[in-house]
């Protein structure tokens, strides 16, 4: 078939054609390929990708250096946060059966570790006296009235 010469420029032809269109096809291809790359590349006020992409690898490697400042800042105020006031009960009573009303009270202040205050105010007809016992972790140094065990069960049922 292809031993006549006709028939092989005939074909050499037709090849011709085919790979001078797939040539005209694939540089238009590129022209389209080269003009969106350059856009791309090229963003407003003549800044590239490049330099973008850098810019905001700086910017997070910023915030998360921030992140870990702020996060030893929050551990920090979690451990001080425990030596604060968080729990406060107050019992009120009356310890004298002869007469008056409830006006002696007991405070408890309690820390995050139960440390703090029982503050005790046992109000007379004719004095008023004040007594203050020391909690740490929760026990008292001295023998504790029911008033008192009271309130810092009060403090211990207002916390979290």
């Amino acid at each position: 078939m292809l031993t006549n010469p006709q028939n092989l420029v005939d074909f050499s032809l037709i090849l011709s054609l085919i790979c001078l269109f797939l040539i005209g096809f694939l540089f238009w291809q590129s022209r389209a390929l080269n003009r969106l790359r350059k856009s791309f590349f090229t963003g407003q006020n003549g800044r590239d990708l490049e330099t973008i992409l850098m810019e905001l690898s700086r910017k997070l490697q910023q915030v998360e250096d921030e992140k870990l400042v702020l996060e030893q800042s929050l551990a920090t105020l979690t451990l001080k946060s425990e030596l604060v006031v968080q729990k406060i009960g107050v019992h009120r009573f009356n310890p004298f059966a002869d007469g008056g009303g409830n006006f002696s009270f007991t405070l408890a202040i309690l820390d995050g570790h139960n440390n703090g205050v029982v503050l005790t105010s046992m109000h007379g007809r004719e004095q008023n006296r004040i007594y203050a016992k020391q909690i740490t972790g929760g026990k008292a140094e001295t023998q504790l009235t029911e008033e008192e065990r009271l309130a810092i069960e009060s403090a211990h049922s207002k916390t979290n």
